[in-house]
């Protein structure tokens, strides 16, 4: 019923249709400007790093609605399907792929959004929404000298939109509804609102699977979420605040079918305000206040009934519960930037952060030692718990200066401090060498460091069967350095960057230890030395003609790379207009990852066409996976991957008021 309601819906938008605009008008120059690299708005040619940067105009035309898919079509990264906890993808930068994405530093206008339990961007944020995004920012490769933690391989700021009065609705072929809109006002003078809220939900793709105790069986991946975001400016201030819940059930979330028991939801909110001043047309300065939570609650099958888990033993009921843990993260900043002259730039910036888990229980059916039932649904809290109420005050300091060489020639140097109180510290550098012949040519030696904190699961994870945590561990540490080239002009752009990493002190599980909190015997975290990953990444993007145009990613790894991802990968994107009618193709491609057993190189190719009735309405017909690939992408639990959704048709409308 809500599918008909919706479609009558659109039908009478459909109605309302005015006058007709051209809404296809590439120029590359679009693309120049960003933020992330420095914290100064600058050109991509004159970045201290190697940045890639998406448009709101490009994810329209792509189709694209959540960041995971995105980073399909972004030079260096792999977004894959894993099950660590229920669906979610493992998102991957330069070779490094993590169940949990901890490499990755995530922000929304500025705010980071990695949980604290993890340190990484896979559990809470699934299917991120994009619905109100003007600009995506990305740095490939380190980016602590400026962020610290978690920016060790990658950061992506996602910049939101303002001014825009839209809603968009839609349907798709796996019992899928979804809308968003967006309302913008200006209340009174230097004073505006924007608000955006999505909704959708999804009934699933079907699979015929075998879980990790021989049973076969046909289960869905459902998932429904919410986003809530609103930007407040007043004059010099702009407050925000954030609000985003997921939640899927049924599927194989920790290797078991339990249709109707599997269940996982996430909350994740936030509130900031931020204050931007001038002095003196030399002096800029910024101050920033925000609070956040994070919610995470499991509850799946652990073993389920009648199964023989040892010889002539096996439970005479369902063996189900889960992990529960909420936390808190408040941080101040504050940072400046003086125009020493026309030719340079100095920024400091100075913050401090602290962060906790407020509440941590484990919830079970059964005894976990004896596996004796308890006739109910028992909350393991304080000692017996996965993991610890404990606290982590971060103070940093960063100091950068940009320096202009002569007419042809740019300087980056920085480097940032980051204390915690439970680990320790770490000191990261950075300079970048420039060389601009002409206004869209660039050289760029690079040369930076960066570390990756460990989180609260390797710090604390206590009497669990699958990880045990080690409190003496090291910060992840990286040296990287990179040489790229970028040359462009109206109709085209084309960039290769070349790099090496060098790792120390990744963190693996390793033996387990003998712990009264390790009742039992898992695997202990711990420090592991002498990785690398080197390789090639190169971008060409061009216009055929008026009507025309196309986007080839091809990535490449060394043989001798410690990767634990495709070797080669590549995409490639097409746009075509004729009349009110926009065409898009886009396809990635993955080679063998020899850490999936019988998977071999496979396309994914994608369809989006956008008809354009009027000024006000568009309409969209997207087909993901249209040649209905059947593959399947690494996964903890599967030694032969886990698969990932067929041919998905979706319908769906943009209404401008």
């Amino acid at each position: 019923m809500k599918q008909v309601i919706l479609m009558a819906f659109l039908l009478s938008f459909t109605l309302m249709a005015k006058d007709d605009f051209d809404i296809f008008e590439l120029d590359f120059s679009e693309l120049a400007k960003i933020k992330i690299a420095s914290k100064q708005t600058q050109t991509v040619y004159s970045s201290p790093s190697s940045v890639s940067v998406v448009t709101r105009q490009q994810l329209k035309s792509m189709g694209i609605t959540n960041l995971q898919a995105l980073l399909n079509f972004i030079s260096g990264f792999q977004s894959t399907r894993d099950i660590e906890q229920g669906t979610a993808n493992r998102i991957s930068v330069r070779g490094r792929s993590t169940a949990l994405s901890e490499s990755i530093l995530l922000q929304i206008d500025g705010q980071k959004i990695n949980d604290l339990y993890t340190g990484g961007i896979s559990i809470l944020n699934r299917m991120l929404d994009l619905g109100h995004v003007k600009q995506i920012e990305i740095i490939r490769g380190p980016g602590s000298a400026l962020y610290g933690s978690n920016a060790f391989l990658g950061v992506i700021n996602i910049i939101t939109e303002s001014n825009i009065n839209e809603g968009t609705f839609g349907l798709d072929s796996i019992g899928g509804v979804f809308g968003n809109i967006f309302y913008s006002q200006e209340l009174f003078q230097n004073s505006t609102i924007d608000l955006y809220l999505s909704l959708f939900e999804q009934s699933g793709d079907e699979y015929e699977l075998t879980d990790i105790y021989g049973i076969s069986d046909h289960v869905k991946d459902p998932i429904k979420g919410g986003d809530l975001y609103v930007k407040y400016h007043l004059g010099n201030w702009l407050f925000t605040g954030r609000y985003m819940e997921r939640e899927l059930n049924d599927f194989i979330p920790l290797g078991s079918f339990g249709k109707n028991i599997n269940k996982e939801s996430t909350q994740q909110w936030s509130i900031s305000s931020q204050y931007k001043g001038q002095l003196l047309d030399v002096f800029e300065y910024e101050l920033l206040l925000s609070h956040s939570e994070d919610k995470w609650d499991t509850f799946a099958l652990f073993i389920p009934e009648k199964v023989e888990i040892s010889p002539d033993f096996s439970l005479d009921e369902d063996f189900v519960g889960g992990p529960f843990l909420t936390s808190k993260t408040s941080k101040i900043s504050f940072d400046t930037a003086y125009k020493v002259n026309s030719s340079q730039f100095i920024s400091l910036g100075v913050s401090y952060e602290s962060s906790s888990i407020t509440e941590v229980y484990t919830s079970t059916s059964h005894d976990l030692f004896t596996l004796e039932s308890y006739g109910e649904i028992v909350k393991l809290k304080d000692e017996q718990s996965f993991n610890v109420k404990e606290r982590r005050d971060v103070a940093s300091l960063y100091i950068q200066d940009q320096v202009k060489l002569g007419s042809q020639w740019e300087l980056t140097a920085g480097i940032r401090f980051d204390n915690y109180n439970d680990f320790g510290s770490s000191t990261n550098p950075r300079i970048a060498l420039i060389w601009k012949p002409e206004n869209k040519n660039s050289i760029k030696l690079m040369y930076g460091t960066a570390f990756r904190a460990p989180n609260f699961l390797e710090l604390y994870d206590r009497n669990n069967y699958t990880d045990f945590g080690n409190v003496n561990l090291q910060a992840e540490e990286v040296t990287t350095t990179e040489i790229a080239w970028l040359r462009a002009d109206h109709s085209w752009k084309f960039e290769i960057t070349a790099f090496n990493n060098n790792f120390r002190d990744l963190i693996i599980l390793g033996e387990p230890v003998e712990s009264i909190e390790n009742p039992f015997f898992a695997p202990t975290f711990a420090n592991n030395n002498g990785k690398k990953s080197r390789g090639i990444e190169s971008e060409l993007s061009f216009n055929l003609d008026e009507f025309l145009s196309m986007r080839v990613i091809w990535n490449w790894f060394t043989h001798d790379s410690d990767i634990n991802v495709a070797r080669n990968s590549g995409a490639l994107v097409i746009d075509y207009q004729w009349l009110k009618t926009q065409f898009n193709l886009s396809s990635y491609y993955r080679g063998i990852n020899e850490f999936i057993v019988n998977q071999g190189s496979y396309i994914v190719t994608n369809i989006n066409v956008r008809y354009v009735f009027s000024k006000s309405v568009m309409i969209h017909l997207a087909i993901d996976n249209v040649l209905d690939e059947s593959f399947n992408t690494q996964s903890i639990v599967y030694s032969e991957g886990i698969e990932n959704r067929g041919r998905v048709f979706k319908l769906s409308l943009d209404y401008l008021f």
